[in-house]
């Protein structure tokens, strides 16, 4: 079956995510094309030495490798095609249909910038990043005219994947991938490019993302209970250059901070007459949560850490920020949040000088 034009996906951030969702998307069946954004030179290179495919380790030992994917490579500014790794292709200005994101958090807007001539109100772009609060800085600062924006999907997944080098990952826990539209306001229910789109419709086939498309709703809660995770882990080790499992020592700054982060959940108006909200973001159910990832995860080191360590901009400001963001919206205290993002920014600063 010959694909039209406007059915090819483009993934942009080929870090863990990134690279998972790429090779998820050559197992759809009679899947669209796929063009992987490079935002440098050597990825091209990188690609061609891996044979052109992208090699996914299973954690039984086997690896799956899938090819055919199309490459775009960023080049002062604009986007051209990329044939082999010598050659300089045509630009590439033709607009985007379906965008998968997966770069950091931090680096959403300038990631996208290069692309907004492209992006349209008829394209959607998944989201599928760590922390909360993307969405809202790419309306600020790339469509703040509403009607002119694209459509967007949440996405939380919470597969392990372990990065090993570029288009070379390992899946080292399955899991799940959760997927909602973002309600638009300024777009009728009817309006055809509000319509269902590939992306909801076709990654769900995939058994090894086992996605699954939910309401808004429910996918923004699952959301904010992996962002509550993160808002306790990922600081805290990262201040004390420690694995997971040293949060088990903390436990009254557990109870604080997931004290304030039930408050703040439960004041959002976006969740305000969703039934369930306050037990399903009560502290008690939010500490098992933690307890329970924390128990599989001892040995872990989380992402934050490695950051700090390498000098690296965080997504403190995505995380615990978001908390304390939506905290000052709906008139809620965030002391514990705010200090811990404080620390880090300082701690941040302090290893880039």
């Amino acid at each position: 079956m010959e694909h039209q034009v406007q059915s090819r996906i483009h993934v942009l951030g080929l870090g863990s995510i990134g690279t998972f969702a790429a090779h998820a998307l050559a197992e759809i069946p009679d899947h669209p094309p796929v063009t992987l954004l490079l935002h440098r030179e050597s990825l091209v290179d990188a690609y061609f030495q891996n044979g052109s495919q992208i090699a996914l380790k299973t954690s039984d030992g086997d690896t799956v490798r899938h090819g055919g994917y199309d490459l775009e490579v960023l080049r002062d500014g604009e986007w051209y095609h990329a044939t082999t790794s010598a050659a300089a292709g045509s630009m590439a200005t033709e607009p985007i249909q379906h965008l998968i994101i997966s770069v950091k958090a931090t680096q959403t807007v300038s990631a996208l910038e290069p692309l907004r001539s492209r992006l349209t109100p008829a394209s959607t772009i998944l989201f599928l990043q760590n922390g909360c609060g993307m969405i809202d800085e790419v309306n600020t600062y790339l469509f703040p005219d509403a009607s002119a924006r694209p459509n967007y999907i949440t996405g939380v997944i919470s597969h392990g994947i372990c990065f090993n080098r570029p288009f070379d990952i390992t899946h080292t826990g399955f899991s799940a991938t959760s997927l909602g539209m973002v309600p638009d306001q300024n777009k009728a229910i009817d309006d055809p490019s509000r319509s269902r789109p590939l992306l909801l419709r076709s990654l769900p086939l995939v058994s090894r993302l086992n996605a699954t498309a939910y309401a808004y709703h429910d996918v923004l809660q699952i959301q904010l209970e992996k962002l509550a995770v993160n808002a306790f882990c990922n600081p805290l080790c990262a201040l004390h250059d420690a694995k997971n499992g040293f949060l088990f020592t903390l436990p009254e700054m557990r109870r604080r901070i997931l004290t304030e982060i039930s408050h703040v959940a439960c004041a959002l108006p976006e969740l305000k007459d969703v039934p369930g909200v306050a037990e399903r973001f009560a502290f008690t159910r939010l500490e098992n949560t933690v307890n329970a990832i924390l128990e599989k995860t001892k040995e872990s080191t989380c992402s934050m850490v490695w950051d700090l360590r390498a000098g690296r901009e965080t997504e403190v400001l995505f995380i615990n920020g978001y908390w304390s963001r939506r905290g000052r919206e709906t008139g809620v205290p965030t002391p514990v949040n705010d200090t811990l993002v404080r620390q880090i920014l300082e701690r941040q600063a302090q290893q880039q000088l």
